[in-house]
């Protein structure tokens, strides 16, 4: 069971080291815009609900990036003692599991906060969109990102005649 949860931990932080540090700021403005554009039109929002909920969410948002990066940092101290996870100490691997279960319950903190704090302002249907709005997200990114990439061929250099 350890092993496993320490295989979805990497892949998890691989995953989150790679969409926050793995792009320049340009791309990032415009994943956050996309991601605007994308939550608005699955919420649909009324003019009264979107200038109440736009606060709220970007709060939210804004409190995740800051657990994210707060946790990344604590794995990346770990990860610098050793030079791969197969040859990492036991203490080590116990410690990111500890931290691993701390982000978890730290994120699950947030999301009961924050849920409190919309369903203020939204109805429970688009609470619940909006919570699978992130997996969603993240696929659409995915999937655009594989099509840009099968578009793109390889630079050739020069003139082949």
């Amino acid at each position: 069971m350890k092993k496993f949860i320490f295989t979805l931990y990497i892949l998890t932080f691989c995953f989150t080291a790679f969409a926050q540090n793995g792009r320049p700021p340009q791309d990032r403005e415009k994943i956050q815009k996309a991601k605007i554009a994308f939550l608005t039109n699955r919420l649909d929002l009324s003019v009264d609900q979107a200038k109440l909920f736009w606060p709220i969410f970007t709060e939210y948002d804004s409190k995740k990036i800051e657990l994210s990066h707060l946790y990344i940092q604590k794995k990346r101290e770990i990860f610098a003692k050793s030079e791969d996870s197969r040859n990492m100490k036991e203490e080590d691997a116990n410690t990111l599991l500890d931290i691993y279960l701390d982000q978890k319950q730290a994120e699950l903190d947030v999301e009961k906060t924050y849920m409190k704090k919309f369903s203020e302002v939204l109805n429970s249907r688009q609470i619940w969109r909006m919570i699978s709005f992130e997996s969603d997200f993240r696929r659409s990114l995915i999937d655009r990102s594989m099509k840009h990439d099968d578009k793109e061929e390889p630079k050739r250099g020069g003139n082949r005649n």
